[in-house]
């Protein structure tokens, strides 16, 4: 079973509060928020010793913190962030408000595009899951006429898939992908 975790940089929140689990018989996803960097190492230590494969984090988590948590992860746990080229930069540092955080995931096997919701006062984080480029597309588009305040993707989109949602979006809201500081 492949065991993936995306960590997301929420004032106020917790494992305990703001998380979900997405499973299958191939898969098991945690989609989970931490309230400041402590907990958030806490956090990865603990992955790493239930022996997560992947790790992605939000764009909130800085360089410094990416590699520390390259270093915690030993070389047994793959760990990147969502970064942004620089027009979509341009665009993330433009924003007003944060509050509605799209994220878009591969999730092997699935027919449709599956939805899961953590909610909360600072941030409401809308997780679509996807089988490929093509659902992925319709997902983005999907996020931003919900009204999503940008989007960030997974690792699996490298920059040609990255541009593609950008494209399919028509650069309405920037679009980080984890796959800009992937790690080996």
């Amino acid at each position: 079973m492949i065991r993936y975790a995306l960590m997301i940089n929420v004032p106020g929140q917790s494992p305990a509060t703001y998380s979900k689990v997405y499973e299958t018989p191939e898969n098991y996803d945690w989609y989970v928020g931490t309230g400041d960097m402590e907990m958030a190492t806490i956090l990865m230590k603990q992955l790493v010793a239930e022996e997560f494969e992947t790790v992605n984090l939000c764009g909130d988590f800085d360089d410094e913190i990416l590699q520390k948590f390259i270093e915690i992860g030993e070389g047994k746990t793959k760990v990147s962030a969502a970064r942004y080229a620089p027009e979509e930069l341009m665009k993330l540092e433009a924003l007003t408000s944060l509050k509605e955080y799209g994220f878009i995931s591969l999730m092997p096997g699935i027919d449709r595009i599956e939805r899961l919701e953590l909610l909360s006062d600072e941030c409401n984080t809308h997780i679509f899951l996807v089988k490929d480029i093509d659902m992925a597309c319709d997902a983005a588009a999907e996020l931003v006429e919900s009204g999503v305040d940008l989007i960030e993707l997974c690792g699996w989109f490298e920059p040609n898939k990255t541009q593609a949602i950008i494209d399919a979006i028509d650069g309405k809201v920037p679009v980080g992908s984890c796959a800009q500081s992937d790690t080996k």
